[in-house]
């Protein structure tokens, strides 16, 4: 049996893209959190807090900062914990496309870029690509030839073509004269 090579580019190339969307997400949200003290001291921040305060559900002015610390502080937890479930997905992600340079391991790379979708997030673009790139490697088989079929015998790559399927060489034909002897025998020779 013949095995021949799938070609894995277009897996590589939407691994590739989905770790450039993980790196442009990461170092936009590290810069978010770094400025986040900026914008605490920003006029829209300031607007935000009177109507946080002004809202009628919070009965005194203490629930209401104690809501606007809640929110400061989840910003920065919420927005480390995004870069570190980034981080993975793109470390995963770099397996997976180590492992697609080896043929064999196609369906661990698969796995490897599921892993990936699921740590970028569930429904974002990032896991989109890790998804299809992850289909395509399970999915994508090499073809299996067998060696005994004469359909891949030819020099043209088992395309037949009309003029293949027809003899049109002049060759001489056997003038033996054991072939054309009559004898008792009705076999000849072949």
């Amino acid at each position: 049996m013949n095995e021949g090579r799938v070609s894995r580019g277009a897996e590589k190339a939407l691994g590739i893209i989905g770790i450039v969307f993980n790196l442009i997400v990461i170092v936009s949200t590290i810069l978010l959190i770094s400025n986040s003290g900026s914008f605490q001291n920003s006029p829209q921040f300031q607007q935000f807090e009177e109507e946080i305060r002004n809202n009628p559900s919070f009965s005194n002015p203490q629930d209401a900062q104690a809501a606007i610390d809640a929110f400061v502080a989840s910003f920065g937890v919420v927005g480390w914990t995004l870069v570190a479930l980034l981080a993975i997905s793109t470390l995963f992600a770099i397996l997976a496309l180590l492992n697609l340079r080896k043929d064999k391991n196609a369906k661990l790379a698969g796995a490897f870029f599921i892993i990936a979708g699921l740590f970028a997030g569930v429904l974002s673009l990032t896991s989109i690509l890790f998804y299809i790139a992850a289909i395509m490697c399970f999915v994508r088989r090499a073809k299996h030839r067998r060696d005994d079929d004469l359909r891949y015998r030819d020099d043209n790559g088992g395309a037949r073509t009309d003029s293949h399927s027809q003899r049109t060489d002049h060759t001489e034909t056997r003038t033996d004269e054991a072939l054309h002897k009559k004898e008792d025998t009705p076999y000849r020779p072949l």
